[in-house]
């Protein structure tokens, strides 16, 4: 306005009802104001600038939720992979996408994946050689010993009984060494599989007292993972009880658990969380004689091939 009327120029607008009106007063007459009604143009002709900006508006934030989606989506799948690692499944490499950072950071989880099953397979391929070639020279001592002479029957007899303990250590390392690979599940009745290693360890000198769900409890599991488990927490509570054991199975809502109960001296609680590291026993149990893997065994067992079941060691008394 100042540049087509040649000088200062002041302008107003006015917003009423029934149109807009701008006021001017210029430099020819500053006394003066000039009103210029614009009937042209209706407070209802503002509605469709409203309605293309609020369009504008919810197209860039849908715009940006999706950006964002599709930048967090290797994000999601980084972390379900590392949950899997955790668990001691290493997936297959992840593709690389999204963002460069992202994109470098799954490449780096693809190298230590990679790294970690390239450990897991060394470790496996050696205690397999070890255990393997132990079994060789434990056969030639047993062959030994049944040509031994009667008089050194109970020398032959110690030896034997050295050579089933080495043996049974063996069995243990396999079973660690089973327990890093995919095994399948199905669904079978934890009391039968929990009965069939309870009649095993029953014997002679060894009474299992048990109190057994009635009915079928119904589990997706691995049976060999779970009579394994059971064994290995019978013979440590054998061991290092007092004779008296019992077992006891349950479920409520969508979990089922079985207990191993003995009358032993106990755990302190300050110990319980190192009792899942291999070749540990606590303060009670160390003026015992004992081999293997504990508690270890049992614990990848449980963790690792049977789906989500935990180990949760309690004292009844004592400690």
């Amino acid at each position: 306005m100042a540049h087509q009327l040649g000088g200062p120029t002041e302008v107003r607008v006015e917003v009423n009802k029934s149109s807009p009106v701008v006021w001017l007063k210029t430099w020819l007459s500053p006394n003066i104001w000039v009103r210029v009604p614009l009937t042209e143009i209706h407070q209802g002709d503002f509605s469709p600038l409203f309605r293309y900006t609020l369009a504008i508006m919810l197209l860039a934030i849908g715009g940006a939720w999706l950006f964002i989606r599709i930048q967090n989506r290797p994000l999601v799948d980084l972390e379900h992979a590392a949950l899997q690692v955790g668990r001691g499944i290493i997936p297959p490499p992840l593709r690389e996408y999204g963002a460069s950072e992202v994109r470098s950071v799954t490449r780096a989880f693809n190298h230590m994946a990679a790294g970690v099953k390239q450990l897991a397979d060394d470790r496996t391929l050696l205690m397999a050689g070890v255990s393997h070639d132990l079994r060789t020279p434990l056969t030639r001592i047993r062959l030994a010993t049944e040509m031994m002479g009667e008089q050194d029957g109970y020398l032959a007899e110690s030896i034997n009984k050295d050579i089933e303990e080495c043996n049974a250590i063996i069995e243990q390392f396999i079973d660690y060494l089973r327990t890093g690979q995919e095994m399948p599940m199905e669904l079978a009745d934890l009391n039968a599989v929990l009965g069939e290693v309870i009649a095993a360890e029953s014997g002679y000198e060894r009474e299992i007292a048990t109190a057994l769900q009635a009915g079928e409890i119904p589990v997706r599991m691995h049976p060999l993972s779970i009579k394994r488990a059971l064994a290995n927490m019978v013979v440590n509570a054998a061991r290092y009880g007092n004779g008296w054991i019992k077992v006891s199975s349950g479920s409520e809502a969508s979990r089922a658990w079985f207990q191993v109960e003995d009358d032993g001296p106990g755990i302190k609680p300050e110990q319980r969380e190192h009792l899942f590291q291999p070749f540990v026993r606590g303060d009670s149990a160390r003026s015992t004689s004992g081999t293997g893997l504990g508690w270890r065994l049992f614990s990848v067992l449980s963790t690792i091939t049977t789906a989500g079941w935990r180990l949760a060691p309690a004292n009844a008394a004592g400690y």
